[in-house]
C-alpha cells in the first residue's frame, strides 16, 4: 500500500542513499591476477577474430587467389647453381686478416682437422670483387655481353650450419643454356683463383709479418728499459704498495712530531716555572720538583732554618751557637742554589734535545712529502709504460704465433677448393607449386588478420557487455536484446464515452487525488496479462527493474535519470519500457521527458506535447494540466518535454525545477527522467545530481569507448551517483 508519509520522510533525506546505492563508477572488483589478465586479453583477441571472420576469410581468399593466379601465369624462369668447399678467403689470408683486425671470431682457422670458422661476408666480398670477377666476365662476355657481375649470386647456403666452409653460386635466367655457360665460366674462374693465388698470398703474409717483427721487438725492449730506469731512479716498487707505505710513514712521523711537540711544550712550561721560582730565590720550591732526589736535602735545610729561628729567639747575635747555625744555614742555601741551577740546566738541555728532535722529524716529513707529491706522476707514467708493454708484448706474441702458422702452411701443399656440387641442369622456378600455394595462403591469412585488427582499432566500440563491464568497472544492470520493433501493449478496455482521466491534482493544496489504488492495480494487471509473456526483451526490462530495486533493498530508489553518452543509444526507449515495467507490477511511475532539446517520449507513447515540463517550469501551469496518464498503463504517468526551450540549462537548474522534483518524489513511487546525451551537454548531470542516481545506456557495437569515458568523467566531476550500466541492442 502507498504510504505518503513514508515517501515524505524518505525524500527529506535529499538523496543521501546508503552505501549500497551510492555506487561510484570508479569502484570495481578486486584487482585480477596476471594470469586472469592474460586470459582476458586472449579471449578479447579470439572474440575479435570471430567478429571479423568474414573480413579475414575474404582478404585471405582474395590475396591467395591473386598471388596464385599471378604465379601460374608468369613466364618460366630457370636457376642453376654450384657449391664450392672453400677455405676462409684462403688459409694465409684468414691468418693475416686475424692479425690485422684483432677479432677473435676471424682468427679461427683450419689446420690438420682443426676448424677455423668461415668469415662469409669477407669471403663473398672477395669472390665478387673486380679483381676476381674481371677475368671471369671477360670470358662470359665473349658469348653473352648482357651478363653483369651483379646477376651472379654468391651466398652462403641457407641450410648449412655455422661451422661449414661452403659457398653457393647461382644464376637465374629464362635460357637454360645461358645459365649453364655462365656457371661453367664462374666455376672454372673460382677454381683457378683458389689454385694460383693462394701460395702468393701466403708468401706475402709471411713477408709482411717478418718485416713488422723487428719494430715490435725494439718497442718491447725500449719499454722494458724505460720501466727499469724509472724504478731505479725513484726506488719504486709497485705503485699501490709504495703509496700505502709512504702513507704509513707519514702517519708515523706525524704522530712522533705531535708527541715531541707536546713534550717540548711541557718542558718549556716547566722551565719557565723553575726560572720564576729561582729568580724569587725560592730554591726549595725548585728542588721540590724532584722530591725523590732532593727530599732529604730540603728537609735538612728546613730543619736548620727551624733551629736558627729558635736560637735567634733565645740567644744573642754574637753567640757561637747562633753563628754556627748561620754558617750551616748559608751552606745549605748555597747547596740548594747549586742544585737548583743544575735542575734548570738539565731542563734547558731537555728543551734543546726536544727542539732538535722536532726539527729532525719536520725535515723527514718534508722529504716524505716530496716523495708523496711526485708519486702520482711516477705511478701514472709507470702504469702507462706497463700498459704499453703489455700491448706490445701481446702483439709480438700474436705475430710470432701467426708467423709459425703461415710458415707451416707454406711448407704443406694445400688442396685447392673443391666443387662438391658442380654446375648441373638448371631447375625451373615459378609456377603455383604446392609450397608456393601454402605460402600464399599464409600471406593472405596474415594480411586478413592484419586487416581485421585494423578494423578493430578503427572501430573502437564495446562489442560485448563483458567488455563494457570490465572497462568501466561499473555494475551491469541489464542486457537488452536487439529488436527491430517493440511490441506495443494493447490499451486497456475503457467504457464508451470515458476519457483517460487526468491526474487529479490540487497543487496549491499540495496533494494529488488519484484513482483507487486497488482499481488501478487491478486494471494494470489485466492489461499486463495480454502483453507480458515469455519474451527475452520483456525479461530484460524486468531484470533491469529488479536489479535497480536490489541496489538498496532497505531504502528503494525513488528517482533516477536514464541517459547515454551520445544520441541514438536507445535511452528514451529504455526509459519508457523501464517505466512501463515498473507500472505493470503496481508501482505509481512518473516518466519525465527532460530532453527539452529533442523530445521523443510523447511520440513513442502517442501522447500530445502541447504543454509539458518546460511550461510547468517557466509558467504557472498546474501539474494537473501538465501530467498525462499513459493510454496503456493506468499506473504510468507521463510529463512530456513541452515547448522546446532556447536555454534548457537555465530551466533545469532553477528553484522551480527543484521544487517540482521534490513534489514528484513525494507523490510517485518511482520518477524516471529521460535526459539529453551526456557528452557536450550538462542537462543530464544537473538532474542526476538531484536524484538517487543515473543509469547509463550504452549501445553495443555502437558507442565509442572514449565517449563513454568522457561521459563518466563528467558525472564524476558533477558528483552524480552512477547506479550502473545498461547494455543495449545485443544481437544474436
Amino acid at each position: 500500500m502507498y504510504n505518503e508519509q513514508e515517501h515524505k520522510n524518505w525524500s527529506s533525506q535529499t538523496g543521501n542513499l546508503p552505501q549500497t546505492v551510492a555506487l561510484n563508477y570508479q569502484t570495481g572488483s578486486s584487482e585480477p591476477s596476471d594470469e586472469e589478465k592474460v586470459l582476458k586479453e586472449v579471449a578479447k583477441l579470439l572474440a575479435a577474430a570471430r567478429r571479423r571472420a568474414i573480413v579475414i576469410g575474404a582478404v585471405t581468399i582474395a590475396v591467395s587467389a591473386g598471388l596464385i593466379y599471378k604465379l601460374s601465369n608468369r613466364a618460366p624462369v630457370y636457376q642453376g647453381s654450384f657449391q664450392l668447399l672453400v677455405e676462409p678467403v684462403n688459409a694465409s689470408e684468414s691468418r693475416l686478416q686475424a692479425i690485422l683486425t684483432e677479432t677473435e671470431g676471424n682468427r679461427r682457422a683450419t689446420y690438420n682437422g682443426k676448424d677455423f670458422g668461415l668469415d662469409y661476408s669477407t669471403q663473398i666480398r672477395v669472390l665478387k670483387s673486380p679483381t676476381v670477377m674481371k677475368p671471369i666476365m671477360e670470358e662470359i662476355k665473349k658469348e653473352y655481353s648482357d651478363v653483369t657481375p651483379g646477376d651472379i649470386v654468391v651466398e652462403r647456403p641457407f641450410e648449412e650450419s655455422v661451422g661449414t666452409r661452403i659457398i653457393k653460386v647461382s644464376y637465374t635466367h629464362g635460357d637454360p643454356k645461358k645459365i649453364k655457360f655462365v656457371l661453367d665460366k664462374v666455376h672454372k674462374g673460382y677454381l683457378y683463383y683458389s689454385k694460383e693465388s693462394r701460395l702468393s698470398n701466403l708468401r706475402n703474409g709471411i713477408e709482411f709479418i717478418e718485416s713488422t717483427l723487428p719494430a715490435l721487438r725494439k718497442r718491447v725492449n725500449d719499454l722494458q728499459t724505460e720501466i727499469q730506469a724509472l724504478r731505479q731512479k725513484h726506488d719504486l716498487m709497485e705503485p699501490d704498495f709504495q703509496g700505502r707505505k709512504l702513507l704509513e710513514q707519514s702517519n708515523f712521523l706525524e704522530g712522533k712530531r705531535v708527541e715531541a711537540q707536546a713534550k717540548l711544550a711541557q718542558a718549556r712550561v716547566r722551565y719557565a716555572t723553575l726560572k720564576k721560582m729561582f729568580d724569587e730565590g725560592n730554591m726549595a720550591a725548585v728542588l721540590s720538583q724532584d722530591m725523590g732526589a732532593f727530599g732529604t736535602l730540603i728537609r735538612e735545610a728546613q730543619a736548620t732554618e727551624g733551629k736558627m729561628v729558635a736560637a735567634s729567639a733565645r740567644l744573642e747575635e754574637e753567640h757561637p751557637t747562633l753563628k754556627a747555625l748561620r754558617e750551616e744555614q748559608q751552606g745549605y742555601r748555597n747547596l740548594l742554589r747549586r742544585e737548583a741551577q743544575s735542575i734548570m740546566a738539565k731542563t734547558a738541555g731537555e728543551i734543546r734535545e726536544l727542539e732538535e728532535r722536532d726539527s729532525a722529524i719536520a725535515s723527514a716529513q718534508n722529504i716524505l712529502n716530496q716523495r708523496t707529491t711526485i708519486l702520482p706522476v711516477v705511478s701514472r707514467r709507470y702504469a702507462d709504460l706497463q700498459r704499453e708493454l703489455q700491448v706490445a708484448t701481446d702483439t709480438l706474441n700474436r705475430y710470432l704465433s701467426k708467423l709459425d702458422g703461415l710458415q707451416i702452411d707454406a711448407k704443406v701443399q694445400e688442396y685447392p677448393w673443391q666443387a662438391i656440387a658442380p654446375p648441373g641442369k638448371p631447375k625451373k622456378l615459378g609456377g603455383a607449386t604446392r609450397k608456393t600455394k601454402i605460402l600464399t595462403v599464409i600471406v593472405g591469412l596474415v594480411l586478413g588478420i592484419g586487416a581485421a585488427f585494423l578494423l578493430e582499432i578503427l572501430n573502437n566500440v564495446f562489442h560485448t557487455p563483458e567488455e563494457l563491464e570490465d572497462d568501466t568497472k561499473l555494475p551491469l544492470l541489464a542486457v537488452i536484446p536487439f529488436a527491430r520493433e517493440f511490441r506495443r501493449r494493447p490499451h486497456p478496455a475503457r467504457g464508451p464515452g470515458k476519457q483517460v482521466a487526468p491526474v487529479g491534482v490540487g497543487v496549491s493544496a499540495g496533494t494529488m487525488a488519484v484513482a483507487s489504488e486497488r482499481t488501478v492495480r487491478g486494471a494494470a494487471r489485466a492489461g499486463a496479462v495480454q502483453w507480458y509473456g515469455v519474451s527475452p526483451l520483456v525479461e530484460a526490462f524486468r531484470t533491469l527493474y529488479t536489479n535497480i530495486r536490489l541496489l538498496s533493498p532497505e531504502e528503494p530508489i525513488h528517482s533516477l535519470v536514464i541517459s547515454a553518452a551520445k544520441p541514438g543509444e536507445g535511452k528514451s526507449t529504455v526509459a519508457m519500457h523501464l517505466a512501463q515495467t515498473a507500472a505493470a507490477i503496481g508501482q505509481r511511475v512518473l516518466l519525465v521527458d527532460a530532453d527539452m532539446r529533442s523530445p521523443k517520449l510523447h511520440t513513442k507513447l502517442d501522447l500530445p506535447n502541447l504543454q509539458g515540463l518546460s511550461d510547468a517550469i517557466s509558467t504557472d501551469l498546474s501539474l494537473n494540466d501538465a501530467i498525462q496518464r499513459s493510454p496503456s498503463d493506468d499506473n504510468l504517468f507521463v510529463l512530456t518535454a513541452g515547448a522546446i526551450s532556447s536555454d534548457p540549462i537555465k530551466l533545469l537548474s532553477s528553484k522551480k525545477m527543484n521544487s517540482l522534483m521534490e513534489q514528484f518524489q513525494d507523490f510517485f513511487d518511482l520518477v524516471i527522467y529521460d535526459t539529453p546525451p551526456l557528452v557536450g551537454l550538462a542537462d543530464g548531470s544537473i538532474l542526476a545530481a538531484q536524484t538517487d542516481g543515473i543509469v547509463m545506456v550504452v549501445g553495443i557495437d555502437k558507442t565509442d569507448r572514449p565517449m563513454v569515458t568522457k561521459a563518466l568523467d563528467g558525472l564524476r566531476i558533477s558528483g552524480s551517483r552512477v547506479l550502473g550500466l545498461v547494455a543495449n541492442c545485443i544481437k544474436g
